[in-house]
């Protein structure tokens, strides 16, 4: 199973942006259809019902949290963070919901994927 899968996001259900996504994601992403959209860092990203983010410790910072809360309300989506523990530049998940909740953010519960990363 592959993090679409696990996360329960279906292509048919509506667009998924994907932010950051590691190369394994793409293949995934490949037998899709439609397709998610893909976007190299979240400053790129377009606001999307579904967001799919793989953050780097740098990307706790306020403006990105700022950016990460502005696609969220113009579109009306939800986001999943992904974080991959194998990955020396992803943050620690405390980090990363220290830094939702310091911008304003509703934080749900984790999910574990089988490949080891959490959402």
């Amino acid at each position: 199973m592959g993090v679409f899968s696990e996360l329960g996001l279906h292509a048919p259900d509506g667009p998924i942006m994907c932010v950051a996504a590691p190369d394994s994601v793409l293949a995934e992403a490949s037998l899709m259809k439609p397709r998610p959209s893909f976007a190299s860092t979240l400053l790129t990203a377009e606001p999307t019902a579904r967001l799919v983010w793989w953050p780097e410790v740098v990307h706790l910072e306020d403006r990105f949290m700022a950016r990460l809360q502005w696609l969220l309300a113009t579109s009306g989506g939800k986001a999943w963070l992904v974080i991959d523990p194998r990955d020396e530049d992803a943050p620690l998940s405390s980090a990363l919901v220290e830094a939702l909740q310091r911008s304003g953010l509703v934080v749900g519960d984790a999910v574990t994927i089988n490949s080891g990363e959490s959402a």
